[in-house]
């Protein structure tokens, strides 16, 4: 999602994916109109595909802005299980794989979204779709800390700080210049406060 207009994307080269037309036309279309006055009818039409094939491919609007995102974090799961990160402690093993995700996220939707929410008309959209992924990433998290023998109530606690830590690191990570700035010691930084909280 590119905040390029649609002569100047017709003067570049050709675009690589019906995902990569919809991601470009909606940050067209954000930016020209809003994220609120921009329809699926709108991207659609914008980047001459079907309703269909944006569904293929996104279950909502917001989703959109997370699909890097997205996909990157889709791999936690496996990260968390991967024996190069446990170092014989739940802390540990879930930082490590946390970090992995950070190191493999790169600057795209997500970085535009924060850095453009107001621009975009999509602060309050933003909100409500991170709170979704942080609960996601929560999920996966407790579900990691009770295999390992934490206290499920703990481990509920503990995914959702940690979640939320990652999700909040994103965003300062965008807000600060993804391009210019690491997310994996943003990260570092925000998980500090809560890294207490698995055992």
């Amino acid at each position: 999602m590119s905040p390029v207009t649609p002569s100047a994307r017709a003067a570049g080269r050709p675009r690589a994916s019906s995902r990569a037309m919809l991601e470009e036309a909606a940050g067209e279309l954000f930016f020209e109109r809003g994220y609120a006055a921009t329809s699926v009818a709108d991207i659609t039409a914008r980047a001459g595909v079907s309703r269909n094939t944006f569904f293929n491919y996104f279950g909502a609007k917001s989703d959109l802005l997370w699909s890097t995102f997205d996909a990157t974090v889709a791999t936690l799961g496996e990260s968390l299980t991967d024996p190069r990160h446990d170092d014989g402690t739940v802390r540990g093993t879930a930082r490590a794989a946390l970090m992995e995700v950070a190191g493999a996220l790169r600057p795209d939707n997500v970085s535009l979204a924060f850095t453009h929410a107001d621009t975009m008309g999509l602060a309050d959209e933003l909100r409500r779709s991170a709170a979704v992924r942080a609960s996601d990433v929560a999920v996966v998290l407790t579900s990691f800390a009770v295999m390992k023998g934490v206290e499920p109530l703990r481990a509920e606690v503990a995914g959702a700080a940690y979640a939320g830590a990652l999700v909040a690191a994103v965003g300062e990570w965008s807000r600060s210049g993804a391009v210019r700035t690491s997310l994996c010691e943003v990260l570092a930084e925000a998980l500090a406060p809560v890294e207490g909280a698995l055992p």
